[in-house]
């Protein structure tokens, strides 16, 4: 399960479904929903990821992961705290927008794996002039 149909999320799930996995997909955003429905249709829920009603709706008994991928670092720490201690799913990978929240993103929070786009970009662009850097150097 995906909470958040946004550009990480449709590309995460094309890229899973490509793989050969199941997936639900839950959004709050009109927009957003909209066009996860044009590639996965109904496996789109429109709802609200940090209500546990919508979560249900969703089919959350039945699943062994959910990814966090708003938008908001709050919601996905609500939804990391609710799929971990409320509905018992064995993985929980969670999307941290801003860095400095990083810290928040715990096991103790229902977090297996946090992931922060931003940071990931910033490592791999500096490894990248460093490797350069390097080779230029001689």
């Amino acid at each position: 399960m995906i909470i958040g149909a946004g550009k990480l999320g449709r590309e995460t799930g094309q890229r899973l479904t490509d793989a050969g996995h199941k997936l639900t997909f839950v959004e709050k955003e009109h927009e957003s929903a909209a066009k996860a429905k044009e590639i996965f249709g109904d496996h789109v829920i429109f709802g609200d990821g940090c209500d546990p009603k919508v979560l249900e709706r969703a089919g959350v008994s039945n699943i062994q992961v959910i990814i966090a991928a708003t938008g908001d670092d709050e919601d996905n720490l609500i939804i990391a705290e609710l799929a971990h201690h409320i509905f018992n799913i064995p993985c929980v990978l969670t999307r941290v927008n801003r860095p400095e929240n990083q810290w928040l993103f715990t096991a103790h929070r229902g977090v297996d794996t946090a992931f922060c786009p931003v940071a990931m970009s910033a490592d791999f662009i500096k490894a990248e002039i460093d490797k350069h850097a390097k080779e230029i150097q001689g």
